[in-house]
C-alpha cells in the first residue's frame, strides 16, 4: 500500500508571498487568511528606514503596510493557482485616516485587508485597517491591480517615459 503524500504548505514565510526583501519587506508574518481577506503582523524593525529624528514612524507609512498586505494576499492567490508570485501596482488610496501622527516602533501592529470589489481587468478595491492591539489606528480604501501581462505594462511604461 503506497504511503500518502504529504501536501506541502502553501507558504512558509511572508517572503514566499511578496517580491519585497528586507529592508523593504515590512510584514513579519501572515496571521490569518481566507478567500479575499488577510491579516498580517507588521515588522517594525524593518520600518527603521522611515523613522523620523525622534525614532517614530510617520503614520503615512501605514499605506505601505496595507499595500504589502494586499500583495501578500495576491501572493497566496497566485500560489493557490499554481502560479509564481508576480508584480502588482497600487493605483490609489481613498480616505486614508490615521488616528495618530506616528506609530510607536515598540507597539505591535496588525494590518487587515479585505477585498470589496474586483472587475474583469483584475482591478481590485480593498478595505484596509491597521490596529495596535484592539485599537484601530488607521484605515483606508486602496485600489490595486495585478495585470495579467506585467511585461506588456512595464514595456508601455518604459516607452512612455522614454518620450
Amino acid at each position: 500500500m503506497p504511503t500518502p503524500m504529504s501536501k506541502a504548505p502553501l507558504f512558509e514565510s511572508v517572503q514566499d508571498l511578496l517580491l519585497h526583501r528586507p529592508p523593504m519587506l515590512l510584514l513579519k508574518s501572515v496571521v490569518d487568511w481566507s478567500e479575499g481577506e488577510l491579516e498580517a503582523l507588521v515588522d517594525l524593525r524593518d520600518s527603521h528606514l522611515f523613522m523620523d529624528a525622534d525614532g517614530k514612524i510617520p503614520s503615512w507609512v501605514g499605506i505601505e503596510y496595507m499595500a504589502q498586505a494586499i500583495g501578500a494576499l495576491a501572493g497566496i492567490e497566485s500560489r493557490r493557482a499554481g502560479n509564481p508570485v508576480c508584480l502588482g501596482f497600487l493605483l490609489g488610496t481613498r480616505r486614508y485616516h490615521a488616528e495618530l501622527s506616528h506609530f510607536d516602533p515598540a507597539q505591535e501592529l496588525r494590518v487587515k485587508v479585505r477585498e470589496l470589489l474586483r472587475d474583469e481587468t483584475n482591478l481590485v478595491l480593498f478595505k484596509c485597517e491597521l490596529y495596535g492591539g484592539e485599537q484601530l489606528l488607521a484605515h483606508a480604501e486602496i485600489k490595486a491591480i495585478q495585470p495579467r501581462d506585467v511585461e506588456a505594462v512595464m514595456a508601455q511604461f518604459t516607452q512612455m517615459n522614454a518620450v
